[in-house]
């Protein structure tokens, strides 16, 4: 039997020269380096002892932050060839973002801090439009996306600025405020204009599971650090173990089943509902992740018996949060009713009505309830994630 050449070389042709997935580079990862910082700073804003401003004051921080992630990483993953001027660009940029984590402890306590803050922040995003024009050269498709980003960036920036320079008090954080939701808003102004430029769903996917992992990272610094404050304390094992515990059974509940139903990764390429439902519901999953994570640290160094109420609710209600984020992304390719979905808003309301108990309880109790009830939202689970694995779903 004679085979066709072209078979032939098909068939001999060593597995290091096939086609791989495209995989996060090794730049990417020294910019996450860069964001890991700023989330630190972020978290760090909840203190010894979060209360209803302070908690509200790193949520709404973490929200430009996340958004400036989101850029550069959809960016990269749409036209990125990681050569010297990407990189130099990029690097520019990610400066800007050190800055962001150097002002972002002192925001709402002088027009300094604040000024500094939104300078910092706006030449972050001046470095995603200088990147786009740069990508032009090579990618005309590009052009339709590029003209609605640095459009619709110049009108938030005067905005931003606006509000800096001339309003004070509540005045100058409300309209910052106004400005960010009309920066989330241009990819859903922008429509169609997204399927100019798809993207790679494999590569987006584990940058955004790299991000949860930073966020995650808080949590673990905050407890360990916690533990070395606190560890002549009678308590403190079991106060750690229980935060572990929360912390693992997150990290579990996030990476068993964020993959999605089977084609769905070809529909994050192309843009359109799905991305969308993908990449902002990733915001209430890690801003649910980066309280919870400020909040165990401060219940392994209180120096209470139990758990304040404002302290109690950050963490439980950024684990519930979690749950319902993560349940109602999953419902945007599965559906609804999916066994799943419908176990993870179960437990999200479990968790919420153990509130008044658990500031009645020891703090190591109290970190273990949300922990155990986790742990038993994983066990229910665990068929549909065999399920899905035998027929390929990631």
């Amino acid at each position: 039997m004679t085979v066709s050449p072209g078979v032939e070389e098909t068939a001999q042709q060593p597995p290091a020269v096939r086609e791989l997935p495209r995989r996060a580079t090794w730049f990417e990862l020294f910019g996450d380096l860069v964001f890991v910082a700023a989330v630190g700073q972020t978290t760090h804003r909840l203190g010894g002892h979060p209360d209803a401003a302070s908690t509200a004051a790193a949520a709404a921080l973490f929200v430009p932050l996340w958004w400036t992630w989101v850029l550069y990483t959809v960016r990269a993953n749409r036209a990125d060839h990681d050569r010297t001027v990407q990189r130099l660009l990029t690097t520019v940029g990610l400066a800007a973002v050190a800055g962001m984590a150097v002002y972002i402890g002192g925001v709402g306590h002088g027009r300094g801090a604040d000024a500094g803050f939104v300078v910092a922040y706006l030449g972050a995003r001046a470095g995603v439009a200088a990147l786009y024009v740069w990508d032009l050269r090579q990618e005309p498709r590009l052009r339709r996306i590029v003209v609605a980003y640095v459009t619709g960036s110049a009108i938030t920036a005067a905005v931003w600025l606006t509000a800096t320079f001339t309003l004070d008090g509540p005045a100058r954080y409300v309209t910052w405020g106004v400005a960010m939701a009309g920066e989330l808003a241009l990819p859903l102004l922008a429509g169609r204009r997204l399927a100019d430029a798809p993207g790679d769903a494999e590569h987006l996917r584990e940058r955004f599971g790299l991000f949860t992992i930073i966020v995650l990272g808080e949590s673990v610094l905050g407890f360990t650090n916690g533990l070395v404050k606190v560890h002549t304390a009678p308590a403190a094992a079991l106060t750690g173990a229980a935060a572990f515990a929360l912390t693992a059974g997150l990290w579990w509940s996030y990476f068993s089943a964020s993959g999605t139903r089977p084609g769905a990764h070809e529909e994050l390429a192309a843009g359109g509902r799905h991305l969308h439902i993908y990449v902002f519901g990733h915001l209430p999953v890690q801003l649910s992740l980066a309280i919870t994570a400020g909040a165990v640290g401060a219940a392994v160094t209180t120096t209470s018996h139990r758990l304040n109420t404002p302290l109690a609710a950050c963490v439980l209600g950024g684990t519930a949060v979690f749950l319902t984020a993560t349940a109602l992304i999953r419902a945007g390719f599965t559906g609804v009713r999916e066994h799943v979905v419908l176990i993870r808003l179960a437990t999200a309301a479990a968790i919420l009505c153990t509130l008044p108990l658990t500031t009645r309880v020891p703090v190591a109790a109290a970190l273990t309830i949300p922990a155990l009830l986790l742990t038993t939202s994983l066990a229910a689970e665990s068929p549909t994630h065999r399920h899905h694995t035998a027929g390929s779903l990631p």
